[in-house]
């Protein structure tokens, strides 16, 4: 793995180079010791050069990274500094060759530093074009029997459904670079910490949503038929997984992908279309709120938030409509509502599921309302 340090171009190039060449002068060294004790990641940039100086002595080539004019050109820039005026010492150091049995010139140890600066610049310049990739952050995050709110690496913030599962793929906090993607099976509602530059990136079992900073909810179970994407801010792009079709939702709009647009098989065009349901993030803002809704809209409702079975025993129950806010709801307190507003009977069957059975609403005569089968009841916290 590549290092990268804080500022390798504000290492002391020549420095290195001397102390290498076992030409620097005792106050080079004591200068050399002082800017490695200065931090931490300085030693990390000794050791890699150090290392990198020793290598060169192998007797087998490694493959050659530079040309030979490469490294005269840099070599030139050194020259000057082998003529420059050592200060005197009381003592002249004792240099012992790195190889023993072998010597090298001062001028060929300047050639061997002058290089290996060259290659460690270049190194940083590829780093810095990003060649050399950050090590990426894989996450999974997964819910049990109720809600899990998470907050991903890069900042934004996702509210996981009961029994679904999110896996991360991404590089960290700003400035990282790179695609912020990540894997869904079941529900999840995202805000996105907007970032032109890094897209955000959801991908389902059929379907791919794109964005690059807004918030928008993805239902997308396995064992259901479809997936289903609605935005409350911004926009998104939403497309097949295997094709070309896509489509733009705006705040406040919906799209769904079913199992029959799926790779093999004949799509339907992808459209958006007002989110019909205004409760379909109920699970996430703990808050049911119906306004003149057909009761079978609530049930449906019911049905997607907490997978709650109804069945309305009476085809006039279909009819009713109804009115209500529910802060905290729980299936039974909300139908006990409904049923009480709606003057049905509600029971419990031994398979879980509910039933309401009454005399329902009539059907409204054409251009003619019945505001006698409404209901409305906003219960108490």
């Amino acid at each position: 793995m590549t290092q990268r340090y804080s500022d390798p171009a504000d290492a002391p190039w020549v420095l290195l180079a001397r102390h290498l060449a076992a030409e620097a002068s005792a106050s080079e060294r004591a200068e050399l010791r002082a800017w490695v004790q200065a931090d931490p990641t300085h030693l990390q940039i000794l050791t890699t050069v150090t290392r990198a100086w020793e290598r060169a002595s192998e007797a087998t080539p490694g493959p050659v990274l530079f040309s030979p004019a490469d490294v005269e050109a840099a070599w030139q820039r050194f020259r000057p500094l082998m003529t420059a005026t050592v200060p005197a010492t009381s003592a002249a150091p004792v240099v012992r060759p790195l190889w023993p049995g072998q010597q090298l010139t001062a001028a060929r140890r300047w050639q061997l530093a002058a290089g290996l600066a060259l290659l460690l610049g270049a190194g940083y310049a590829l780093a810095k074009t990003g060649l050399f990739k950050p090590r990426e952050q894989v996450l999974t995050y997964a819910s049990a029997a109720a809600r899990r709110a998470v907050r991903l690496p890069d900042g934004s913030t996702v509210w996981l459904h009961a029994h679904s599962r999110l896996r991360y793929v991404g590089v960290g906090p700003e400035p990282a670079r790179g695609v912020r993607a990540v894997q869904l099976t079941g529900e999840a509602y995202f805000e996105v910490v907007p970032n032109p530059a890094r897209p955000f990136v959801v991908s389902t079992t059929t379907a791919r949503v794109r964005v690059t900073g807004t918030a928008f909810n993805v239902r997308a179970y396995a064992a259901e038929d479809s997936v289903e994407v609605s935005v409350t801010q911004g926009q998104v792009w939403l497309s097949h997984l295997a094709a070309t079709d896509s489509v733009r939702l705006l705040a406040g709009t919906r799209a769904a992908l079913h199992a029959s647009d799926a790779p093999g098989r004949i799509a339907a065009r992808l459209r958006s279309s007002p989110a019909a349901d205004p409760n379909f993030r109920a699970w996430q803002t703990d808050t049911l709120r119906f306004v003149d809704a057909p009761l079978t809209q609530v049930t449906q409702t019911l049905r997607a938030t907490f997978g709650t079975t109804i069945e309305l025993l009476d085809a006039g129950l279909g009819q009713c409509r109804f009115t209500g806010t529910f802060p905290h709801p729980q299936p039974a307190a909300v139908l006990a509502v409904v049923a009480a507003a709606t003057a049905s009977r509600l029971a419990l069957d031994e398979r879980g599921s509910y039933q309401l059975q009454g005399p329902g609403c009539a059907t409204p005569a054409s251009g003619l309302q019945t505001p006698a089968a409404s209901a409305t009841r906003t219960p108490r916290p």
